[in-house]
């Protein structure tokens, strides 16, 4: 019998076969990575102290896992972004595309045409996690799927997110959306210090809507009368994922757990969590070691801050372990000594820690957007380094007098830390850029210790005071941004003094160290 290979034409028949094979292979090999993704169904668990920035637990925190609908956090968290700017509000109507209503369940299941308001979309996505809302969130604020995704990343690495990337608004499988337990507790706690007044959204029980009614994924939710909802995820490569937060006598931890086989078997690890560590979290005010900072911008940036229609405020930035460690395990990081900074003081510079590199490993488009605020370079506009007399100069007041101390209004109570902001017609002072009484974030008695040309000089000068006077470090330090006469200047605050002689007596330490000081009512 004579073999089909040996003949001239069946030689050149499987030649061709061969050739149909291997490029066939090869095709599929490269389809794959767009379809399946790596099982990472492995625990990792994390609990950090929201008051202090201290861990309290932690397992794999650093190992790269799936966020499932747990993305769904950082989808809200930019649609708050846009709420606060008022670039939306909670009844703005958003309309449902095809892509949207193409999302596979669990969804709401509008068809593409309808329409659905930002508060029901909200709702939607913290109870059913509505993989089409978040769709539909994504695409009204970005006008693609893709774009959202993108500013979802440099929202995430602006703070302090930096094992973090994401592919899409709903947390659907893809093998390029990866994070880490530790990157999503800076989330949990950034959420709530950036926006108290949306976060009780996630403590929904139920949402009505279309004549059903849809219950919270979130079998935690109210453990021990302190848990609060944030947001449950499932994928098959991921397991059952938890980001979740316990608030209870005076006291808030994050908790984050990951990889388990049931909802059930997580749900008891997170109770086990919440009941070891939460009696272990501290009382009292937010320190500023665990303030996430607010996402920068610069230039025209539409991908790490929405434009808001008032300006934007600064937050202190130090890094407390829970992120320093993140920052070591991903990058071999460390801190490097900055060009010294001239403080309100005799006192000599203060060295800080070099800012978070902003090669993000992101898009050029996303990298032009320097979603980390830049410190400012700018020389002062008076012609020398006396940052106090700057305040008091005729050439920085702020076109009002100075309220007499101890006579403006009290802050209205707010959650810590609340807005800064200002209002026409409220008093205003020579140190100040809006209203007194919306000036401090925890209300109570202020001690401003200086005024900068840059976001890095406020924040050496609180460095500089609180290393001199071992006190501050029990109250909440911020700085504050304003503006006068085309110029950018930061204030540099303590704030959280229960009355004037409490900050009174604190000035005069200050004063002692050769370090200036100026008590005000918050």
């Amino acid at each position: 019998m004579i073999s089909l290979a040996k003949t001239p034409w069946g030689a050149v028949f499987f030649r061709a076969a061969a050739a149909v094979l291997v490029a066939l292979a090869l095709s599929i090999s490269a389809a794959a990575p767009a379809h399946s993704i790596e099982n990472l169904r492995k625990y990792a668990g994390i609990v950090v102290d929201a008051k202090s920035g201290k861990i309290l637990y932690e397992d794999a925190a650093d190992a790269k896992r799936y966020p499932a609908s747990v993305a769904k956090v950082m989808t809200l968290y930019i649609l708050f972004q846009e709420l606060k700017a008022g670039n939306l509000n909670l009844s703005t109507k958003m309309t449902v595309s095809r892509h949207a209503a193409a999302a596979v369940p669990t969804k709401l299941g509008l068809r593409a045409g309808s329409t659905i308001s930002v508060e029901d979309a909200i709702k939607s996505l913290v109870t059913l996690s509505a993989n089409d809302m978040a769709r539909v969130i994504a695409e009204h604020i970005s006008g693609t799927e893709s774009k959202f995704a993108e500013r979802m990343t440099a929202t995430a690495r602006a703070m302090g997110m930096r094992n973090t990337t994401y592919r899409n608004a709903s947390g659907l499988p893809d093998g390029g959306q990866v994070t880490t337990v530790r990157d999503q507790a800076i989330l949990g706690i950034a959420i709530y210090q950036h926006f108290p007044q949306y976060y009780e959204y996630f403590q929904t029980k139920s949402f009505k809507f279309g004549g059903k009614t849809y219950g919270n994924h979130n079998r935690v939710l109210g453990y021990m009368g302190a848990v609060d909802g944030i947001k449950t995820g499932y994928i098959n490569a991921a397991g059952s994922n938890l980001l979740t937060a316990a608030r209870k006598d005076n006291r808030h931890i994050v908790i984050v757990a990951f990889g388990f086989n049931s909802a059930a078997s997580r749900d008891e690890k997170v109770r086990q969590l919440v009941s070891a560590y939460l009696g272990k979290g501290r009382r009292g005010d937010y320190l500023q070691t665990a303030m996430v900072p607010v996402p920068g911008r610069q230039g025209n940036s539409q991908f790490a801050l929405a434009q808001p229609r008032k300006p934007g405020f600064a937050m202190p930035t130090p890094m407390p372990d829970f992120r320093l460690a993140a920052l070591v395990a991903g990058n071999g990081a460390r801190p490097q000594a900055q060009p010294q900074v001239a403080v309100a003081s005799a006192a000599a510079p203060v060295d800080l820690p070099t800012p978070m590199p902003t090669d993000l490993g992101l898009s050029p488009a996303v990298q032009a957007a320097t979603v980390l605020a830049a410190p400012s370079q700018a020389e002062p506009a008076y012609p020398s380094q006396d940052v106090i007399g700057a305040w008091l100069s005729e050439t920085y007041n702020l076109g009002a007098p100075p309220a007499a101390l101890g006579q403006t209004a009290p802050s209205a109570p707010l959650l810590p830390p609340g807005n800064v902001g200002g209002g026409a017609g409220q008093p205003v002072d020579l140190m100040h850029s809006g209203s007194v009484a919306e000036a401090a974030p925890v209300g109570g008695w202020i001690v401003q210790i200086g005024a900068g040309p840059s976001e890095d000089s406020a924040r050496a000068m609180l460095a500089d005071a609180a290393s001199k006077v071992g006190a501050l470090g029990d109250f909440r330090s911020y700085v504050e941004r304003f503006e006068k006469s085309g110029q950018i200047f930061y204030r540099a605050r303590f704030v959280g003094f229960g009355d004037r002689d409490d900050a009174n007596a604190m000035c005069s330490r200050l004063k002692d160290q050769n370090l200036a000081c100026l008590a005000m009512q918050g």
